[in-house]
This record gives structure tokens, sequence and C-alpha cells, in this order.
């Protein structure tokens, strides 16, 4: 009776083995730094690093266009610089500057 049990245990270690193996092999394949969730939280990644690029790139576009738009024919040197003096709130040295007097106060 004795000899029957453990045959029959000896019989079912290498079983056993395997399927501890085999359990370790299928939750690394599950929750391991290369399984299922980690793929899926890098593909959620992937996708937000794509909007952001998408959103940045149609920014630099907006900017491209803005910067082609100053050069060549399509604005004057001269009306570019009163602009810019304008919003610098600054003079040119050859500029006449005369200052006038306040506004009196109803």
């Amino acid at each position: 009776m004795l000899r029957a049990l453990k045959r029959r245990l000896l019989a079912a270690v290498p079983p056993v083995i395997f399927l501890a193996i085999t359990g370790y092999f299928a939750w690394n394949a599950v929750h391991g730094a290369r399984g299922l969730e980690a793929q899926a939280l890098q593909r959620a990644e992937l996708a937000k690093a794509r909007a952001d690029f998408a959103a940045v790139d149609a920014e630099r576009r907006i900017w491209e266009i803005k910067v082609v738009a100053l050069g060549g024919p399509a604005i004057a040197p001269d009306m570019l610089d009163e602009q810019a003096r304008k919003m610098l709130n600054d003079a040119d040295p050859s500029d006449l500057v005369v200052d006038l007097p306040a506004a009196p106060a109803k």
C-alpha cells in the first residue's frame, strides 16, 4: 500500500512541475514586462504621442504659413517695420518725434 502511494506521488511530480512552469509563463504572458497589459499600456502611450505630434505638426504648419507670408512681395518692408515699431513702442533713430500735449480732462 505504501509502495503504491509512493509510486503515485512520484508519478505526479513531473506533471505538477510542468504545470507550475506553464502557470509561470502564462502569468508572465499577461502581467509581465512584455505581457499583454504592458503592450496595452504602450499602445495607449503611442496613441497619445501620435496625437501630440499631430497637434505640434499642425501648429508648425501654421507658423510656416505665417513666416512665408512675411517674406517676398506679400508685405512691404516699410509697412512691416512700421508695425513692428508700433508693437514694440520703439522709434527709428532717423524718425522725427513730436510730443503732443495731453488732452484736457473734461
